[in-house]
């Protein structure tokens, strides 16, 4: 835990604010002015994030690698203190909750999150096995579309992960853990879900079944999802362009393209490469310093 994450973690923890009652879910997202500068930078990560997220709002958060969108939901998963500026939760600001409440408002799927020396059940549940709802760590394995696979093993939901750890134990493939992970998000069950890059090792396939179960998946929540191709936007009530740590554009794929910005720029030459999957070059009045490899996933 680095010194930004431990500072916010005490401020949360001062203070007596609890969950809102379930009526008042899902939640709306606030933040207003907030800006963030991790210690050894020189200049702002974020900078003056003025955002209202609506309560079951889908959210999509794109741009190039470096913009700060990752930063951006450290910030509002309450992981990293703003610099300046406040969030807040249903009106309420993030620091009049304690740390533990304020982490219930969200089921986050980050790219960088390795699984537990354990079972899948474990893994899903974080809980033993006595403490654990089997018939829900089923529903959820299904719902990411992990069941197959994990119905397929000799000991099913029991099967141990990490070989270097347990004898009789399978390593999930790349795909495998980020379904894993996603059916850990969904077993939490909070009012807000947070998908960072959850389509990076998966196959066209199983990408494509996601965002077909993207809207049952976030029924009654509000959602944000980050990703670096464009096309797995659409589904999304709202996208918001980031760039140098700024909101430059938002609005609906259909709008965004309309307006012929910058988004409808990557959106043109990602559309270009994945169709032609070949290193050609395109022609683009794009910022040539941005490398082709920064658009693609």
């Amino acid at each position: 835990m680095n010194f930004q994450h431990f500072s916010y973690t005490f401020f949360l923890s001062s203070h007596l604010w609890g969950l809102p009652p379930a009526f008042e879910f899902p939640c709306s997202i606030t933040l207003s002015d907030v800006c963030f500068t991790h210690l050894s930078a020189e200049k702002d990560t974020l900078k003056h994030i003025n955002l209202t997220i609506q309560p079951g709002e889908k959210i999509a958060v794109v741009g190039l690698n470096g913009a700060g969108k990752t930063t951006l939901i450290k910030n509002i998963c309450g992981l990293y203190k703003p610099t300046s500026g406040e969030i807040f939760i249903n009106q309420t600001s993030a620091l009049d909750f304690r740390h533990q409440d304020y982490y219930g408002f969200f089921s986050v799927v980050f790219q960088d999150i390795d699984l537990l020396p354990g079972s899948i059940l474990e893994n899903v549940s974080m809980k033993d096995k006595a403490d654990s709802d089997l018939v829900r760590v089923e529903y959820c394995l299904k719902q990411a579309g992990l069941w197959d696979k994990v119905s397929s093993l000799k000991s099913g939901i029991y099967t141990y992960l990490q070989r270097d750890s347990f004898e009789d134990s399978v390593d999930l493939s790349g795909g495998e853990k980020q379904k894993l992970l996603l059916a850990r998000a969904l077993y939490k069950d909070a009012p807000i879900l947070i998908l960072d890059e959850p389509t990076a090792a998966l196959d066209p396939i199983a990408e494509n079944e996601l965002y077909l179960k993207y809207h049952e998946l976030t029924k009654n929540r509000t959602s944000i999802y980050i990703s670096h191709r464009l096309s797995s936007t659409r589904f999304c009530d709202r996208i918001l362009f980031l760039k140098d740590g700024r909101i430059i554009e938002e609005g609906s794929h259909d709008e965004l393209m309309a307006k012929q910005g910058e988004y409808a720029k990557l959106f043109e030459i990602q559309s270009y490469y994945y169709q032609n999957n070949s290193n050609q070059e395109y022609e683009s009045d794009l910022d040539p310093s941005l490398g082709i490899s920064s658009y693609q996933g």
